[in-house]
């Protein structure tokens, strides 16, 4: 009879982990859905901004305003991070400097820039803290920074 009832017990839990589960799926395809559509929409932005009869140079400061939106929601996209206008200026000027850093290298500088401790940046990352202070032992070295020079002080200052 116990085992009746456990078992019972544990195909509901089954029943309602998978409806959980659905239920995420759904909400990441509704937020990936709008993030597409918000790009799109500037694209059509950009397009209606052409047929204006505007001023030129208007056209051309809007027009840089509506290009500079879509680059940062497409690093956004790259990124998997919402991004403020300076952590966007930040991205790119990291980019500009140290070409050879990767995806997520990007993503944990900007976390290690805004002062997120090694075990929160782990946890967002999906890695452990071990893995996470390899990463940034291997960063450090991708940086060029000395022996006793500060990941953060770094980051922090560029």
């Amino acid at each position: 009879m116990a085992n009746t009832r456990n078992a019972a017990d544990l195909q509901n839990e089954v029943a309602r982990l998978r409806q959980t589960v659905k239920n995420n799926d759904a909400e990441l395809e509704r937020v990936a859905g709008a993030r597409g559509n918000s790009r799109s929409a500037l694209l059509v932005l950009l397009d209606q901004l052409h047929a204006l009869p505007i001023d030129p140079e208007k056209r051309r400061s809007m027009t840089s305003i509506c290009l500079q939106l879509a680059d940062q929601q497409k690093l956004e996209e790259h990124l998997g991070v919402d991004l403020t206008r300076s952590d966007y200026a930040f991205i790119l000027r990291l980019q500009e400097k140290h070409t050879g850093l990767n995806r997520r290298e990007l993503k944990i500088a900007l976390f290690i820039k805004l002062n997120y401790s090694t075990i929160e940046i782990a946890r967002s990352v999906g890695i452990s803290t071990r893995g996470m202070e390899s990463i940034r032992y291997r960063m450090h070295k991708k940086l060029g920074l000395k022996l006793h020079q500060s990941i953060k002080t770094y980051l922090g200052e560029l």
